[in-house]
């Protein structure tokens, strides 16, 4: 591995412009003193540009010199330069008259000054390891924000949501340089799956952010929960997501830095993949499930004590309340005499001492009609006593859990609270990305209802999350008893036993899944993944064909770059090496550290006598950023041998050999280096050795049989 700290500076480029805007606009407003800077690609696509703009990008891409515009707002348009190449246009409104004086040489000079600058600003603001933006970047888009100034925009933080995360990333590491490989990995995964809703930036020791402009908490919340999916299936070990909104109340910089790592801090305690938001911890009096106050519980407790049977209600406004809870109201319904405490005008609690299931929904029916006649409109949450091995004290959530359940069906209706309600509650902590909690509802939900399927799967699915893959198999295994053709229990069931690494009974999984469902993404990957595996190449290209044209909505799909680096190898082993070197190409388009798919495309130009320089770039990067993968050690060994150098193709099946002592492909290519040496004994061994693990290869046979001839 070479030294991991050089710097690698290349010229400014169109992605630059997006990237480090607000860093790029404050250098160019020391140069050319102006109200606003924007930035703009050299090529004009028309797209929300003001009409007068689109007039001056051109004549500044077609001339290659500065444009001045004195109409009603002083405008300027400096091109920008990527060593020689025009690589975007500057637009600075609100220009000062004295710069607009200036003559077009002057500017002309001035512009190749600026890009001169900005280069070294970029030096100084992208990250050595990953090439993503560092920290600096971060805090000028952050302060860009707030301060209402966007990259391309002028609308005002409150406009639209913003949310900033902080995904923490631990890579499996031997020693230093191995973990900033897997660091470097890792953020060319992540630019290449969610670059193009935000990029990322690398602010140290596997800790990434990324800035959402235009995203909400909820989505910001789903897609984490997909990025948490997809890292997971990488074979990262632990993931973390920490959220925090940028609008609402004024914020500055500082804030909302604090607010997203006390996020992260408590995405810690969820579990090898936790994810957390900042609202979540802060609003805690607002979550749906959050108790009433102490004095409630207190005088409810009271009133609870000393009845082996009662239903509690809690009863929630459908709307607007009236000015006090309607307790009188609800004394004159028909039947016991109920307890009644009152939170809120809007919220209250029922207690029917002694009531039956059947007598107490009546009673909600008659609560239901004398309400209606006084004009407010409540929903009712029931939770009957006794209730398999649950405590009077958990009554009080059990009710606000039924509350949640009946709010499905629409207002004024009420429901009794049942394993539904728990799958519900549950739900809302999945979705918070608080897996402990879930799992403890959705488990508290099967002990009332074992047989429900979608409480199985939920519970099964958030216990893979937690890397509790024995329990969630069974869980999915209990699925499938009920509804053999589940088709989720099914998928769920293969990336569990795939998760431990039984790729047999993933496989026969999967299949019975494709056989209910053979449109669904994640599952034509994994199913092309396998078939390759296993050396069935022409099932993999058919699965994988379709999956070519479908994907997952809100991440970009850097999965189609994994679909195209198994394309590839199906059709290398087939036979078809111009189809395989077109798929490993758009594979390494999608990730350009994907070192599979380079070390594949590296061989494949050997062999096709395209280039030794470039094939072996591709094998050396290869190993640059996966060097625990024996396969891409052998691929560099056989390259080198393919070109001559013999000693190099030695050391690196040295390599191959370390990781891997049971590999026929292996002791193959030894036995041919050393025929090369001249080392016909042991070579002889060496083929002598692939026959031991695999007793038909043929190439070995004829090696022994003209060795020992010889």
């Amino acid at each position: 591995m070479s030294f991991p700290f050089l710097p690698q500076y290349t010229p400014l480029g169109n992605k630059d412009l997006d990237l480090l805007a607000p860093l790029f606009a404050k250098t160019i407003k020391d140069f050319c003193p102006c109200a606003v800077v924007y930035l703009v690609g050299p090529e004009i696509s028309g797209d929300g540009l003001p009409a007068q703009w689109k007039v001056g990008i051109e004549v500044v891409r077609n001339g290659l010199q500065p444009v001045k515009d004195s109409g009603r707002q002083l405008a300027l348009y400096l091109p920008l330069w990527g060593r020689e190449a025009l690589c975007g246009v500057a637009v600075l409104v609100g220009v000062e008259p004295w710069v607009m004086d200036l003559t077009a040489a002057t500017l002309l000079d001035k512009s190749r000054l600026i890009s001169r600058e900005l280069e070294f600003v970029k030096q100084g603001a992208i990250d050595l390891h990953t090439g993503l933006g560092n920290v600096k970047v971060l805090q000028a888009r952050l302060e860009a924000l707030c301060q209402g100034a966007g990259d391309d925009n002028e609308s005002g933080p409150d406009d639209l949501a913003h949310c900033l995360l902080l995904l923490e990333i631990f890579p499996k590491a031997k020693d230093a340089g191995h973990a900033l490989a897997e660091v470097s990995k890792a953020g060319s995964y992540l630019d290449s799956l969610i670059g193009h809703l935000s990029p990322p930036c690398h602010l140290g020791n596997g800790l990434f952010s990324l800035l959402w402009e235009g995203v909400d908490e909820g989505k910001a919340l789903k897609v984490a929960d997909q990025l948490l999916q997809w890292l997971k299936r990488e074979n990262m070990p632990r993931v973390h997501i920490g959220i925090a909104e940028c609008t609402g109340s004024p914020k500055d910089p500082e804030k909302i830095l604090e607010e997203v790592w006390q996020a992260l801090q408590t995405a810690y305690k969820r579990g090898p993949f936790g994810l957390c938001s900042f609202r979540t911890v802060a609003n805690r009096t607002s979550h749906p499930l959050y108790p009433p106050p102490p004095q409630v519980v207190s005088r409810l407790g009271k009133a609870m004590k000393g009845h082996a049977r009662f239903c509690l209600i809690e009863m929630g406004s459908d709307g607007e309340a009236s000015t006090s809870f309607p307790g009188k109201v609800l004394r004159k319904v028909a039947g016991g005499k109920p307890v009644i405490v009152d939170v809120s005008p809007g919220r209250g609690y029922v207690l029917l001492p002694g009531f039956t299931e059947d007598a107490a929904l009546e009673w909600c029916r008659q609560a239901k009609t004398a309400l209606a006649e006084a004009g407010p409109s409540y929903s009712f949450g029931l939770a009957l006593f006794p209730c398999a091995d649950f405590k009077k004290s958990e009554m009080i959530a059990n009710c606000r859990k039924a509350l949640l359940h009946t709010s499905f069906f629409g207002p004024g209706t009420f429901t009794i609270f049942d394993g539904v309600s728990l799958n519900i509650s549950g739900d809302i902590y999945y979705n918070e990305g608080d897996m402990v909690k879930a799992a403890r509802e959705y488990q508290r939900g099967l002990e009332l209802d074992p047989k429900n399927v979608n409480l199985l799967n939920s519970y099964g699915v958030t216990l893979a999350q937690m890397a509790r893959y024995a329990k969630a198999i069974t869980c999915f295994e209990e699925v499938l008893a009920i509804d053999r053709g589940n088709f989720m229990a099914l998928c769920n069931l293969g990336f569990a036993h795939l998760s431990r690494g039984q790729e047999n009974k993933a496989l026969a999984s999967f299949e019975d899944a494709l056989a209910c469902q053979d449109d669904h993404f994640d599952l034509l990957l994994q199913l092309g993944k396998l078939y390759c595996r296993s050396g069935r190449y022409q099932d993999a290209v058919h699965v994988l064909k379709k999956a070519e044209n479908i994907g997952p909505r809100d991440v970009r799909d850097v999965s189609h770059g994994a679909v195209h680096r198994y394309l590839g190898e199906a059709f290398y082993h087939l036979g078809s090496r111009k189809d395989a070197m077109a798929s490993l190409q758009r594979a390494i388009r999608n990730n350009s550290q994907d070192a599979a798919s380079l070390s594949a495309l590296g061989e494949l130009y050997s062999l096709e006598e395209q280039g030794s320089d470039i094939a072996r770039t591709f094998c050396r990067q290869a190993v640059e950023i996966d060097d625990q993968d024996w396969g891409h050690w052998l691929r560099l060994a056989r390259v080198e041998l393919a070109y001559g150098d013999v000693p190099a193709a030695h050391e690196a099946l040295k390599e191959a050999m370390r990781l891997d002592r049971d590999r026929p492909e292996i002791f193959l290519l030894q036995g041919e280096i050393l025929e090369v040496q001249h080392k016909d004994a042991a070579a002889l061994k060496a083929y002598e050795r692939v026959l031991r693990l695999d007793d038909g290869n043929k190439t070995a046979q004829q090696a022994v049989k003209r060795l020992a001839g010889s």
